[in-house]
């Protein structure tokens, strides 16, 4: 099975950064705002205004609400 990568635009209105984009301010947007369980995040990385989220290899989530609703985001890639 693939992993699971998604690319997030952090500068989009919908979501609340702090004073700059980190690794700590990408991991509270992925709990807070994504709703994303920490389990299954394996590995976060951050851009100038983007971040990846790389997400464990399981098929467990496929039909979680945070899963569904995260490959529909407008600012998801």
């Amino acid at each position: 099975m693939l992993e699971r990568t998604f690319t997030i635009d952090a500068y989009n209105e919908e979501l609340e950064i702090f004073d700059y984009l980190d690794v700590n301010c990408a991991q509270s947007i992925c709990e807070n705002n994504l709703e994303i369980p920490q389990e299954y995040i394996s590995k976060i990385s951050c851009n100038d205004d983007t971040f990846t989220i790389y997400l464990a290899d399981s098929r467990s989530y496929y039909r979680e609400d945070w899963y569904v609703n995260l490959q529909r985001l407008e600012y998801v890639s």
